[in-house]
């Protein structure tokens, strides 16, 4: 078994590119989805990477390592209004070494208070996980420590119904499933309005999958507050702009 990530894969490889979700209300960026790609790698598929990490035992730390590089690419002291949503496995925020490293993680980047969303990921590998004893501890851990803590994918997996009661996150994230041909179904439509109203007091929703204008309208006539898709934006690379001085 490995016990680096750099065993397994050139981190200098590894690059970070930034996904736009966007407010209904007002209609301007909401935030950034932080995601991981390869260099000069058009076929690379991240799934495969943790997949690995998880067969050579360092699952954990390529996680960490993610969100901390996640972290270290994104101007967060530009974009003072915008959240940072980062993916992280139920495994690692279950891990012993986690509070450890999100204390020293807050220590190294004092401005990511109150900045960042962890979007809790949902894979078949870690469906055990979400009936974990502690896990609802560790999201109070997070949540008191100022992160926000959002449930991806829901409606698809482990993320179920179930788990927007018993973890109370603050964002939940409906499947890409629900954004495409909304328009068309009344029944995407029922379920989209009812969790937005279920949501509105308690929670943020957030739908993903955007990819055409007319789904797009469909959301905002169903009040939907935040969305998040190819339409709206691909992701890439963020530039930061050097300061205009006007003397």
């Amino acid at each position: 078994m490995a016990n680096h990530i750099s065993e397994i894969i050139d981190v200098t490889q590894l690059e970070y590119v930034y996904q736009p979700l966007w407010n209904t209300a007002f209609w301007n960026i909401y935030g950034y989805e932080g995601l991981l790609r390869q260099v000069d790698n058009d076929d690379f598929n991240p799934e495969d990477l943790f997949r690995k990490a998880r067969a050579e035992d360092c699952l954990f730390e390529m996680d960490c390592h993610a969100i901390k590089s996640s972290i270290g690419n994104f101007p967060l002291f530009y974009n003072k209004t915008q959240l940072l949503f980062i993916n992280v496995f139920p495994s690692t925020v279950l891990n012993s070494k986690f509070e450890k490293f999100i204390e020293e993680l807050v220590h190294e980047h004092s401005f990511i208070h109150g900045r960042i969303v962890f979007e809790i990921n949902e894979t078949c590998e870690e469906y055990c996980s979400w009936s974990h004893i502690e896990l609802k501890d560790k999201i109070s851990f997070l949540q008191n420590y100022g992160f926000y803590v959002a449930l991806d994918d829901v409606g698809k997996g482990a993320a179920s119904l179930q788990s927007i009661i018993e973890y109370r996150p603050n964002y939940i994230k409906l499947d890409k499933y629900f954004a495409k041909d909304l328009a068309a179904s009344s029944d995407k439509q029922m379920l989209v309005s009812l969790l937005t109203q279920y949501s509105s007091q308690k929670m943020i929703l957030i739908l993903e999958g955007i990819e055409t204008a007319i789904d797009l309208a469909q959301a905002k006539l169903l009040k939907v507050p935040v969305v998040q898709g190819y339409l709206l934006g691909k992701p890439e690379k963020i530039i930061m702009k050097q300061p205009d001085f006007n003397f």
